[in-house]
This record gives structure tokens, sequence and C-alpha cells, in this order.
């Protein structure tokens, strides 16, 4: 990876094994490389899951921290909380300090547009787009950001009609469209989303919206 792309991390000795990067780990795994690839095993079976059986929610933060807990439970102790230590990746995501209050702000704000769902599907693609750069800004976890974002964002997708599949995108591409997308630039991941997502049918909408929505949820949209 170009190192312009790498985090760096503030008190990562609260996360690290003592002298080393690797991130304290329910699987007591000292060494990097093996935590990547246990990671990555658990982690994928655990996305496995969610797909069979999705998690039911509001789509609000709550929601977003539900996932990654149901995502790297077998991993890390402090999956689904909030990082106590500030990131960068070239940009400096959003201060500690500021993560509950701005993640507020950003899961309100759609409540407020109805989770999208009165917009024509093109709206809708360009709302999921900023709302994923949004997420990507706030980046609330210490580990396991994009994979969190994209189970939240594939979701809320469905419930607007659309199918959105992020799984064959590159790391790379990803990085640098998440990356531009803080700057304002949206352009590369609205082309992301494009071409990896079609229309639904309604009575597949529907149904994405029983499986997906809390019951206070599916009340909000039918009013």
């Amino acid at each position: 990876m170009d190192n312009k792309y790498k985090y760096t991390y503030e008190k990562t000795a609260d996360y690290c094994y003592k002298d080393t990067d690797v991130l304290i780990n329910k699987l007591n795994i000292t060494n990097d490389e093996d935590l990547f690839n246990a990671e990555r095993e658990l982690v994928s079976l655990r996305t496995y899951e969610l797909n069979e059986k999705p998690l039911k929610g509001n789509f609000d933060f709550k929601y977003l921290k539900d996932i990654h807990k149901y995502l790297f439970q077998d991993v890390y102790r402090w999956a689904g909380d909030i990082r106590n230590c500030n990131i960068a990746k070239q940009d400096l995501f959003c201060l500690t300090e500021h993560i509950e209050s701005f993640g507020t702000d950003v899961f309100n704000k759609l409540k407020e547009e109805k989770y999208f769902v009165d917009y024509d599907n093109e709206t809708t693609l360009d709302k999921l787009v900023e709302l994923f750069a949004d997420i990507n800004a706030l980046h609330p976890f210490r580990e396991g950001n994009g994979r969190s974002q994209r189970v939240f964002i594939e979701s809320l997708a469905k419930i607007n009609g659309i199918n959105l599949d992020l799984t064959n995108v590159s790391k790379m591409d990803m990085i640098i469209a998440s990356h531009e997308s803080i700057n304002g630039d949206y352009k590369k991941l609205r082309d992301m989303f494009k071409n990896n997502s079609h229309d639904l049918s309604e009575e597949e909408r529907l149904e994405y919206i029983n499986i997906y929505c809390s019951d206070v949820i599916k009340h909000k949209l039918r009013s």
C-alpha cells in the first residue's frame, strides 16, 4: 500500500500488546500477519451470517455499532465500542471527543430524510454516497470501520430498492475514493456505487424492509 494511505494512531498502547503494533485480541495472537489472517476469516464468517440473517435495526448510530460488534465479536473485546484514540490516514478522522455528537448529527439527518425512501433511485444513490463519506469521516472504531459501514450502507440501499454490492471493489480503489470524499470530491465514490449496483423490484424492496427494519422504522416508512 502507498505509504501516504497508511493509518497513524494515537495512544496505541491502549489497544496494542506492549512494544508492538499488534492489537490485543481474544485469540491472544501476537503476530500481526497471523492476526490479520485470523480476523479476516472470522469476520468473513460473521459477514456471511449477517447476509443470511441480517440484524434488524433503526439505521441509527447504535445500529452501526451493533453491526461492528457482531462482525468483530470473536476478535476484539471492544467490538461495537467507539475508539478512544485519534486516527489519521493523510486526513485526520473525527476527533474522539466529537464522535458521539458528530455521529448523532449524521444519523439524525438520515432519520429526518426518512432514510431516503421518498427519493428516486438516482438521488438515493447520491445520498448513499454522501452518507458513506460522512460515516467514513466519523471512523468511530479503532479497527473495522470499512467493513462495518459497507454492511450498513448496503443494507440501507436494499430498503431503498437498490442492490449495492461493494465486495469486488479493490481495497486501494476504496481507500482512494474514500480519501477524496473526505475532501468533498465524491466522483470516484459515486462511480463506484453506480457501477456496483442495480435496481430491485418493488416486491424485493418491501421484503428487505421487513428483513432489515425494526418495527419503529417500518412505522415511519409507512407514515
